[in-house]
């Protein structure tokens, strides 16, 4: 297996006698719950752990980094744990390869960012004893989980929902007199369309139709966002591999528009998207490490049962918001979201 990136080696994991070192925390509007270091038997090898991320787009990027880093901040060096990664490029028989190729090498964990990573990862390991950890997840049901049970096999990770409700709350409070909504998305991949069913139940309550345009690939996204963007009132992607890779093409669509642009992650607001309300990425990223890392100490996963987030923030633009005829967002709102420019 062809490794890519750098090998990490978390000696602050195996080695609490030395005095523990426990991680600094980053300061955060959410909640990260890092586990307490303790003395754990040496391995005989490094633990092996084989990085899948499902394709390369600022979003995911940002989760990645994310976990390195927290990694790091627990005392890595050079002799308990190797990391291989490798990027599947937004293919799902790619994703599964990899996944495959991990299981074949004898990885003792895969830690699979995004919903077609975490569904290959979960394939391979069957009737394995490897473990997975996820990230990048809206939606806990395509990979088979229960949000809130105890799992039944070694996996765990972090569900960052998109919440439907708050997200047109807040289209509401910009354009009192929204009526329809154009959704573009890749209904192939199941947190995607997980994300559009839960908008589409919410706009139904609140009287808004709902025109959706689908698309198989990034490069279909452009033209889809701009005819779409000149027959509905507002846009919304949600956080979905194909669209996010042409995130641009989007922001220029909605922008020649006139269209306000709503997202389901933090990273689409930064290339251009009006608004969204979630989690932040690199808090996403920061908390797998932390299950990552409670896992690596030993402990089994049923202390480390996957976490979903319950808290969320407003991500504003206020560049596009400024742009934007007829729409504007109350102060308060303003003061209290993630600002970008």
């Amino acid at each position: 297996m062809k490794k890519i990136g750098s090998v990490l080696l978390c000696v602050a994991l195996v080695l609490g006698v030395l005095g523990g070192c426990a991680p600094q925390e980053e300061e955060s509007s959410l909640v990260s719950v890092s586990p307490s270091p303790s003395p754990t038997p040496e391995p005989a090898g490094p633990w092996r752990i084989g990085l899948v991320q499902y394709q390369e787009h600022s979003a995911l990027d940002a989760i990645r980094e994310a976990f390195m880093q927290r990694l790091e901040e627990w005392g890595c060096t050079e002799e308990q744990v190797e990391i291989q990664y490798q990027n599947a490029q937004g293919d799902p028989a790619q994703a599964g390869e990899i996944c495959q190729g991990f299981v074949e090498d004898e990885v003792d964990m895969i830690v699979a960012l995004a919903t077609p990573a975490a569904q290959a990862a979960l394939s391979a390991v069957a009737g394995t004893q490897i473990q997975v950890v996820f990230a990048g997840v809206t939606d806990p049901e395509p990979l088979g989980l229960t949000e809130g049970a105890a799992p039944e096999s070694a996996v765990t990770g972090v569900v960052s929902p998109a919440p439907a409700g708050s997200l047109l709350d807040l289209a509401l409070q910009a354009d009192s007199g929204l009526q329809t909504l154009g959704v573009l998305y890749n209904p192939e991949e199941a947190n995607a369309l997980a994300q559009v069913e839960a908008l589409q139940a919410a706009c139904a309550e609140r009287g808004i139709t709902v025109t959706e345009s689908t698309v198989s690939s990034s490069e279909e996204v452009q033209q889809a966002a701009g005819e779409l963007c000149a027959a509905v009132d507002a846009l919304y992607t949600p956080a979905d591999s194909t669209v996010a890779p042409a995130a641009a093409a989007v922001s220029e669509a909605a922008k020649g528009a006139g269209t306000p642009w709503y997202a389901g992650s933090e990273s689409m607001v930064q290339a251009g998207a009006l608004a969204a309300v979630g989690v932040e990425e690199k808090e996403t990223g920061r908390k797998a490490a932390d299950l990552a890392a409670q896992l690596i100490r030993g402990q089994a996963v049923s202390q480390a049962p996957v976490y979903t987030y319950s808290t969320f923030r407003t991500f504003l633009n206020v560049t596009t918001l400024q742009a934007l005829e007829g729409i504007s967002l109350p102060q308060e709102t303003q003061l209290n979201a993630f600002i970008y420019s």
